[in-house]
């Protein structure tokens, strides 16, 4: 714990110490804090110094008094407790005295400047978070005015004197993470080990493109499915959340990754429902067609304000050939929108995949579902990669699909069957590492993941290689492996000639433009990039010290964090949209850039 007194603008705080007993207590056992702070039970002096000895004193607990210095007056007791090194997250809390002038106002301040001041810039902690029992209105709005948004509710948890309640989770998140930061609180993710060759050996978590298609499947197939390996992100909670709404049952266990999933064989529970996707891609897709192709009922389905803004049309349009009735809320081929639908009024149907390849995985999993064949025939051009990883789960849950000719596919009828079913570890996540690797000249290895997975981006490291090592001028077609254009870009500022990245039109349409945010991110850092329509070129050079925007989008934030690794003073805005698909990735990122000593360090 630091000892020491923190001063910032506007707040001072020293750290809880024996002496300050009285007055914790005082605050503690008010008949107001007892009522609404999940301890519930009055605290006696012993229990206080127990608390100091085994909480504080360990460093699990770092609690302060706060001074208001407009005020110098003490306020109560603000904290940050179970800080977690490899999430980089603390929780926080707060007693104050009501004596104090403006009262509660100034603990609201109080815990405000906390999280900013001390949680986020001293500390660089990415997350805060604060759990108040949902009766506890004045608390609710505490942490409202402090910045904080509500994460999720639960109804029904136990207090320390038996009593049950319900609870409201916050959260708040780092507006800006700084690649070359010295933290108090250094990353410690357990999921980095140095094996005695010398090698850096990484486990990074569960696919998500194979994870929320496995979901899927298993959520449509007959008996009862054992999912392990399972990312747990904002794409995949929210598909789990979608599954819970149309009445799908799950046994989750996040501690060891697994979910245990009872398939519906096609017929799904909830025959009217409401579902809000969120931002991940997978979940809009493939529970649309899904939804939009079973024999009736009624579904409307939401999205972020994000999701709002990517392509829908050539999906819904396919869907209405079918047979499907699409209600829009607002303009044509977006979110949000209700879909009635009527089974398939055909076995045939044409889907446009130029912006996407899910339109077509998505098809190709709802297809089973038809009471005949069902030919899908494609228009547009696009990497297939991931419609193959699609083919190859509906495989191992006992559903072939065939190639008629390079342009359509044959789905045949029946039933889905329940499988034990093993995710692979997410290759786009690993390719950060093998960017890593070669960047710092150090051998980084992924466990898991090797030649044989089916994941298109296992590729990465290859074609990062042979880029590097060429000499001239080079063009490298990104278009079956498009996430990885942004880590390239991010990547090969150390050649010595020109880089053109090519086949990439459809990363304008993802969860930003991917080649705006290339050209803007590398400009700003003083790196020369070029559009040429949908090609990018890029000139070498080293990059100065620039502010990051990472466009609410997890790839830009993660492929453009390695330019920290050569420069100091490169700080990524909102980095906490890495959450989408890899929650942790700045712990790993600082824990691997400390134990490899990178320049920035």
């Amino acid at each position: 714990m630091n000892t020491e007194i923190i001063n910032g603008n506007r707040i001072s705080l020293r750290p809880i110490t024996a002496d300050d007993t009285a007055m914790v207590l005082k605050w503690r056992n008010s008949d107001r804090t007892v009522r609404n702070f999940y301890y519930r039970k009055p605290v006696t002096e012993e229990d206080h110094a127990k608390w100091l000895s085994e909480k504080v004193d360990r460093g699990e607990v770092w609690q302060y008094v706060v001074i208001l210095k407009e005020t110098d007056t003490p306020i109560g007791s603000v904290y940050l407790q179970h800080i977690d090194p490899a999430t980089l997250t603390g929780e926080t809390g707060v007693f104050f005295s009501e004596d104090a002038p403006e009262g509660q106002g100034l603990a609201t301040e109080a815990v405000k400047l906390l999280g900013d001041e001390v949680g986020f810039k001293m500390l660089g902690l990415l997350h805060l978070t604060a759990k108040v029992i949902s009766t506890n209105a004045a608390s609710i709005k505490l942490h409202e005015n402090a910045g904080y948004r509500i994460a999720k509710e639960i109804n029904g948890e136990t207090c320390t004197d038996g009593e049950v309640v319900d609870s409201t989770y916050f959260i708040k998140d780092a507006p800006v993470y700084r690649c070359d930061r010295k933290p108090l609180i250094k990353a410690e993710t357990g999921k980095i080990v140095k094996l005695d060759d010398g090698t850096m050996e990484v486990t990074v978590p569960g696919s998500k493109s194979i994870t929320n298609r496995a979901l899927l499947i298993a959520m449509l197939a007959e008996g009862e499915s054992v999912l392990e390996g399972v990312l747990f992100s904002d794409d995949t909670e929210s598909f789990l959340n979608c599954m819970e709404a149309l009445g799908i049952e799950t046994e989750i266990d996040r501690r060891t990754a697994t979910v245990r999933v009872k398939g519906c064989a096609g017929n799904i529970p909830n025959v009217n429902a409401t579902l809000n996707v969120e931002s991940a891609g997978t979940a809009a897709r493939f529970l649309t067609a899904v939804l939009g192709l079973t024999d009736g009922g009624e579904y409307r389905l939401d999205s972020s304000d994000q999701m709002k803004k990517r392509p829908m049309a050539p999906l819904l349009d396919s869907l209405k050939e079918l047979g499907c009735e699409v209600i829009y809320e607002g303009e044509e081929g977006f979110f949000p929108f209700t879909l009635k639908p009527h089974g398939f009024s055909k076995n045939e149907v044409t889907v446009d995949i130029e912006k996407s390849s899910q339109f077509l995985s998505a098809l190709l999993i709802a297809g089973p579902l038809t009471k005949s064949e069902l030919n899908i025939k494609i228009n547009g051009t696009h990497g297939l990669r991931y419609v193959e990883i699609t083919r190859n789960i509906m495989k191992s849950f006992g559903v072939e699909t065939a190639t008629q000719t390079e342009l359509s596919y044959l789905v045949k009828h029946g039933t889905y069957i329940a499988t034990d079913y093993n995710i692979e570890p997410d290759a786009s996540a690993a390719a950060y590492f093998y960017a890593m690797s070669q960047m710092l000249n150090k051998p980084i290895t992924v466990k898991g993941l090797d030649a044989s997975s089916m994941q298109g981006d296992i590729r990465f490291p290859a074609i990062l290689k042979e880029t590097l090592e060429s000499e001239g001028p080079v063009t490298v077609d990104m278009g079956s492996l498009s996430d990885q254009a942004l880590t390239l870009a991010a990547s090969v500022l150390g050649r010595k000639a020109p880089t053109t990245i090519t086949g990439i039109s459809h990363i304008r349409h993802q969860e930003c433009d991917r080649i705006n945010a290339i050209v803007t991110n590398l400009t700003n850092a003083g790196i020369k990039a070029t559009e040429n329509g949908d090609d990018i070129t890029i000139e070498p050079g080293t990059p100065k010290p620039a502010d990051i925007d990472s466009f609410g989008d997890h790839r830009v934030a993660m492929a453009f964090s390695l330019l920290g690794l050569m420069q100091p003073g490169i700080n990524i805005l909102n980095p906490c949209c890495c959450s989408k698909t890899f929650p942790d990735y700045f712990a790993y990122f600082d824990e691997m850039r400390l134990l490899t000593k990178s320049q920035s360090c």
